[in-house]
């Protein structure tokens, strides 16, 4: 009831009248008096200089004014945060899986900050089980992540595939290791330019060469796409990269596609978020479609 009671006295104190406050509130004149007693009662000082026309304000009842628009404001935009359908405000925790990152964590924060220019951003990028993780725990907001095609989600939190994408093995097309058409016993000759241990599709290629009775052999193991397609180009090892990001790589002609008869990786894309969002729910839009379009 306190922050009623401020409302009241704030209204009054900007309009200088009872009736027009009582107007402005949808309440009635003796609805507002009351608000205003119970204001006074309870900080135990005159707020109203009521010996003057139009209504004035005390010396305390100024500094009780000016703090009171203080609080309106706070319990305003406490409020609008819960609120879907208002302006993103405050900060939005992102998360991308590396490879995603590579391709999309640039435009995602380019266009945010155009669309939502008072929001500010913070991305971050991981492994999918951990950002995904870090979503059921309310650390993020939302995350971009590749998943096993098809798997389920926890039931806390809300997801949607935006591009099933295939990955693909690749080699270098001035030094190649295989044929162009191979397959997974052949390829487990060699060494691989990979992400470190943690990576889903690192994960699959290392069950399929086991799977051979073979055991996968790193040449290097490191972050970012672009590093990695490098030494690849380079001869440096075979690697397993999604095809969509060969096609955005400047080392696109420099690589060549191994297609491998009896392994083939697709992961779901998908934008995953808590069930309720609150304000970021457009910004959260925003991502996703970003990411959609870049995966395009």
């Amino acid at each position: 009831m306190l922050l009623q009671d401020i409302e009241a006295f704030v209204a009054v104190a900007d309009l200088k009248s009872l009736t027009k406050a009582a107007d402005k509130l949808s309440i009635t004149q003796s609805a507002i008096s009351r608000r205003l007693q119970q204001l006074e009662s309870a900080l135990g000082v005159e707020l109203l200089d009521r010996t003057i026309k139009p209504l004035g304000l005390t010396a305390i009842g100024r500094r009780v004014y000016e703090q009171g628009i203080r609080l309106l404001r706070d319990r305003d935009g406490l409020l609008a945060i819960t609120q879907e359908s208002t302006e993103p405000t405050g900060t939005i925790h992102l998360g991308l899986t590396h490879a995603l990152a590579d391709i999309a964590m640039f435009d995602t924060a380019m266009q945010l900050k155009t669309s939502f220019p008072a929001l500010d951003i913070e991305l971050q990028t991981g492994w999918s089980p951990g950002l995904l993780e870090m979503i059921s725990v309310g650390a993020l907001d939302a995350a971009a992540l590749l998943v096993v095609a098809g798997s389920d989600l926890p039931n806390d939190v809300e997801g949607h595939l935006v591009k099933r994408v295939e990955v693909v093995i690749v080699q270098s097309a001035l030094h190649p290791l295989v044929d162009s058409q191979s397959e997974i016993d052949t390829l487990a000759n060699h060494k691989w330019v990979l992400n470190p241990l943690g990576c889903g599709y690192r994960a699959a290629l290392d069950r399929a060469i086991e799977g051979k009775g073979r055991r996968l052999q790193i040449s290097i193991d490191t972050h970012g796409t672009e590093m990695q397609l490098r030494l690849v180009a380079a001869g440096m090892g075979l690697g397993l990269v999604p095809r969509s990001v060969i096609a955005e790589s400047v080392l696109r002609d420099q690589l060549q596609i191994v297609e491998v008869a009896d392994f083939s990786l697709h992961l779901d894309a998908r934008i995953v978020r808590a069930s309720q969002p609150g304000n970021l729910r457009r910004a959260i839009e925003v991502f996703e479609s970003t990411l959609q379009e870049r995966l395009a």
